[in-house]
């Protein structure tokens, strides 16, 4: 957070509070208990999928994002050529962020790493690694990249169950679920400004195929 105050120092222009405009942006999970400092990059899963279409595409205006836990399995920008590192990495991580930089586009040579932190040692022992699998990797999930995934599928439930107190569950166990599934439902299909209501709760309609809730059928049906 500090680091992209000081580049909105140097660069303002760069910064807007759109999610749709702005050359930089800070992509990482969180919730709405987190700092006030942190809450105006903590996005809903839909905002962070237009944010990372927008900077796949090379001619959005969107030119830097700094990444917490994001953007490491399955994320694929080939237009990206410089990647700034200033966190411990090791492995299939480290092999995974350094190959984000390194695919082929248009007449891109090549991909840049500028290390902050000193990762060549890990480098050398992650490229013996997957030379040794003959660049099929080990087939054990790593567990790093187990948490990252988590830890974002963990903020799109936080979203989803905005406003809900399932606090006993944590306490309660599966007996809970029982207790307070009803009014769970209730909360997800009678609030159309919570943030299930962005995210993947909408149904389609059978008939015209539209994503709506299902009082508000434009098929009639």
């Amino acid at each position: 957070m500090h680091l992209y105050n000081e580049i909105i120092k140097l660069r303002p222009d760069w910064h807007d509070d759109d999610p749709e405009k702005g050359a930089i942006k800070i992509v990482m999970t969180g919730s709405a208990s987190d700092k006030a400092l942190l809450r105006p990059h903590i996005y809903s899963a839909q905002t962070k999928k237009r944010l990372e279409k927008r900077f796949k595409d090379p001619s959005d205006e969107l030119r830097m994002v700094i990444v917490r836990d994001m953007w490491l399995t399955g994320f694929d920008a080939p237009c990206v050529h410089t990647l700034y590192v200033d966190k411990p990495m090791k492995g299939h991580n480290l092999m995974q962020a350094i190959a984000r930089v390194n695919r082929v586009f248009k007449d891109k040579q090549g991909g840049l790493v500028v290390d902050y932190i000193g990762i060549g040692n890990e480098l050398k022992a992650a490229m013996k690694e997957y030379t040794q699998a003959k660049g099929r990797g080990r087939p054990t999930v790593d567990a790093h990249e187990a948490y990252s995934v988590l830890a974002e599928k963990m903020d799109l439930l936080r979203a989803m169950l905005h406003g809900f107190d399932y606090s006993d569950f944590l306490t309660g166990g599966h007996k809970t679920l029982s207790k307070w599934s009803t009014s769970l439902m209730r909360s997800v299909w009678t609030s159309p400004t919570s943030a299930c209501w962005t995210t993947s709760f909408w149904l389609r309609c059978r008939t015209c195929r539209r994503r709506t809730w299902p009082s508000n059928c434009w098929g009639g049906c």
